[in-house]
């Protein structure tokens, strides 16, 4: 029996061990396989959101919110008041109608938690524990103190906003949303006051 000391190839004359040999580079082949075709639902996945982010208005508009904010911030601009009152108004107005479409949802769910208990906890503390904590470590490492770091801490631990389920729409997530929405509100008001407790108590 003949053989080869070599870590990428394997010669030997006993049939079993040859088959054993393929099935491994078999393996490896599937293996290498499965990595790309994971790759490339991945890239065809981040392909399709950036389609959509593209399509959607509210993109834009966020966009376009900061750069103003920041303009205004730094040269002092004031924004004439009739356009004021008109983002005001499309303002409310947005926030209105997707409170309307998120309530028309979740009535005509079968159940109250459409996405299930177990989803709507794990979003519930990722939203109320996961937030405030990695909030907490950025303000620190920011240096930020005193009530500076109460002020983001409250607000890592309010609930998401309405307009997050127009996004969320068009992902199709906006069961998970709608939920996590309407039970993060009715959540929130307990928490926020024992937070605010709390941060009252704690030095920093």
């Amino acid at each position: 029996m003949d053989k080869e000391c070599c870590p990428t190839e394997i010669v030997t004359v006993d049939d079993s061990t040859t088959t054993v040999v393929h099935d491994d580079l078999y393996r490896v082949g599937d293996v290498d396989g499965a990595m790309m075709e994971k790759s490339e639902t991945m890239a065809s996945t981040i392909k399709k959101v950036g389609v959509i982010l593209a399509k959607n208005l509210n993109s834009y508009a966020c966009a376009l919110g900061l750069i103003w904010a920041l303009l205004a911030k730094r040269w002092n601009f004031k924004m004439p008041n009739i356009v004021e009152g008109s983002v005001l108004i499309m303002a409310k107005t947005g926030s209105g109608v997707a409170m309307f479409s998120m309530g028309l949802f979740m009535t005509l769910q079968e159940k109250v938690i459409a996405c299930g208990v177990r989803l709507c906890l794990y979003g519930m503390l990722i939203r109320f524990v996961g937030g405030p904590v990695t909030t907490t470590i950025g303000s620190l490492a920011l240096g930020l103190r005193s009530n500076t770091i109460r002020i983001d801490i409250l607000q890592a631990a309010l609930p998401e906003a309405v307009t997050a389920s127009v996004f969320a729409q068009e992902y199709g997530l906006h069961d998970v949303l709608s939920t996590a929405v309407i039970s993060g509100t009715i959540v929130s008001l307990p928490l926020l006051i024992r937070y605010y407790a709390i941060l009252e108590v704690l030095p920093m």
